[in-house]
């Protein structure tokens, strides 16, 4: 399977007050974590939403400001011309992302995303016009919903997922 990884990143970070894809985490920026966890299953890597200095950008479809749905639709449209089959996606503020995310979530079928953190998740590149469709009907833009009409299967990991939404947090995060 030929696999695209997404970094999701293209968030106002309003609850964090400053860009949190460049927050420090163990000396390094949480999206340098996430990209690393990513880069272990896929065969190249996109950001969406912002720009990082080693990873190919993409804006947002089929417009700017439709939240984590926007940098999926994307995503799934550039690696649907790319020849890719899948797009396994996750936010820049997931920075402990397990080493077998794409096995885990592949058991859940073709379209998966983590139960309690459907941002992170496992897209057929197949359902990119299906995704701009909705995003286009300006309908429900949620995660979940999104979810629900990909019929993807919600997968319950083996550790939880930990996300930096705040400060505290990210201090939270250092410490352990």
């Amino acid at each position: 399977m030929k696999l695209l990884g997404a970094i999701l990143a293209g968030g106002a970070s309003r609850r964090f007050g400053s860009d949190k894809a460049d927050a420090m985490l163990g000396g390094r920026k949480l999206v340098d974590h996430v990209a690393d966890a990513l880069r272990r299953d896929c065969d190249a890597l996109v950001i969406c939403g912002r720009t990082h200095s080693h990873i190919a950008r993409l804006e947002d479809r089929p417009a700017a400001g439709l939240g984590p749905l926007g940098g999926l639709c994307a995503a799934l449209a550039y690696g649907r011309d790319g020849g890719f089959d899948a797009v396994l996606s996750a936010p820049c503020d997931a920075p402990g992302l397990p080493t077998d995310l794409f096995f885990q979530l592949s058991k859940g079928g073709p379209a998966a995303h983590v139960a309690d953190h459907p941002v992170i998740g496992l897209w057929p590149c197949a359902l990119a016009e299906r995704l701009q469709s909705h995003l286009e009907q300006g309908t429900d833009r949620s995660m979940r919903a999104w979810a629900r009409i990909a019929e993807a299967a919600p997968v319950e990991l083996a550790a939880a997922i930990f996300n930096i939404n705040t400060p505290e947090d990210l201090a939270k995060a250092g410490l352990t």
